[in-house]
């Protein structure tokens, strides 16, 4: 199998930056705080070099079945890295915030229920039993990442995290990525690889490569200090918030007897 000149630069230019981006998270100590991220981007500079090697020296079989196993696990490190943003997010002190907490996983229930009936009536072309539910995983996957990523950044608002800081970089690089990849995968889902298959995948690749630029530029850059409280006044207040809650609790179950 032979691949065109574009092709080898996409493909060189999708190592190069995942390799850049891995470095400026080991280098810059960003692992620390986003370790499944960090590993996604690690699995992502490697499995472009495996799978380059097995699409130009190994059989259609071999390439399809290092292609889909590599999505099985892709998937499952990007629903690690929604779970680790919104800890991020919603668990900046350790501890929960509760209201936070609660909206975020009434977002993520009538997002998933969404992104599952989009997931459903979308019919993919992929022949094998595998391919048909990795391509339905991702668009649920795509989908879910949008809905989160935008829940974040309403919550973000309510908890005073900065506009810029790392969580919400990365948060919104997935989210631009995600989205595209969405209409990309429903597109070529729906109509088959025959329907402008080939530019699909290319708008795809460009978009996460333009997406791992930012996110270089971002993670090497330091992250604004989010103003903070003494620890005392700090406890204080969310003591008098624990305690707001369950006087409001006890005020709802009064009125509804």
């Amino acid at each position: 199998m032979d691949l065109s000149v574009l092709d080898r630069i996409l493909w060189a230019a999708g190592f190069a930056g995942n390799t850049v981006l891995l470095l400026v998270l080991l280098f810059r100590k960003r692992w620390k705080g986003f370790p499944v991220f960090t590993s996604w981007i690690g699995f992502n500079s490697l499995r472009t070099v495996v799978l380059f090697f097995v699409y130009r020296y190994g059989s259609d079989h071999t390439y399809t079945f290092a292609y889909w196993g590599a999505s099985y696990l892709d998937l499952l490190l990007q629903i690690g890295i929604i779970y680790e943003l919104a800890r991020n997010v919603l668990k900046p002190g350790g501890v929960w915030i509760q209201d936070a907490k609660k909206m975020f996983f009434l977002l993520a229930i009538v997002g998933a229920a969404l992104a599952v009936v989009i997931a459903y009536f979308i019919k993919p072309t992929a022949r094998s039993p595998i391919g048909f539910w990795i391509e339905k995983g991702n668009l649920f996957s795509s989908m879910l990442t949008v809905e989160l990523v935008v829940s974040m950044m309403f919550a973000s608002t309510y908890l005073g995290l900065v506009r810029n800081s790392h969580v919400l970089q990365i948060g919104e690089g997935l989210a631009v990525w995600a989205a595209v990849a969405l209409l990309s995968e429903g597109a070529y889902s729906h109509f088959g690889p025959a329907w402008h298959g080939a530019i699909l995948d290319k708008i795809r690749i460009f978009t996460y490569q333009c997406v791992t630029i930012y996110w270089i530029i971002s993670l090497w850059r330091p992250e604004p200090e989010r103003r903070t409280l003494a620890p005392d006044v700090q406890t204080y207040l969310d003591n008098l918030h624990q305690q707001l809650q369950s006087e409001l609790t006890s005020i709802r179950k009064i009125e509804k007897h």
